[in-house]
């Protein structure tokens, strides 16, 4: 029996994240879900991005439970 992959790989859109939007970096000042909709806001920037405009770098995820320590 072959065993599930024990890490996913995909962006993770937090506040503070540095992103890049086309030829600039920028940071994220809050994500919003809205309607099944994820939208970013950039710091300094009134208006909502989309994620799929912007570029960053993947966050490996776990999907067993790790033990605990101690």
């Amino acid at each position: 029996m072959e065993t599930a992959a024990t890490h996913y790989y995909m962006p993770h859109y937090k506040a503070g994240a540095s992103v890049r939007w086309g030829q600039r970096d920028e940071t994220i000042s809050h994500v919003v879900v809205r309607r099944y909709a994820l939208t970013v806001y950039l710091v300094g920037h009134d208006a909502p991005v989309m994620p799929e405009s912007l570029q960053l770098a993947p966050t490996a995820f776990r999907l067993t439970r790790a033990p605990e320590a101690g």
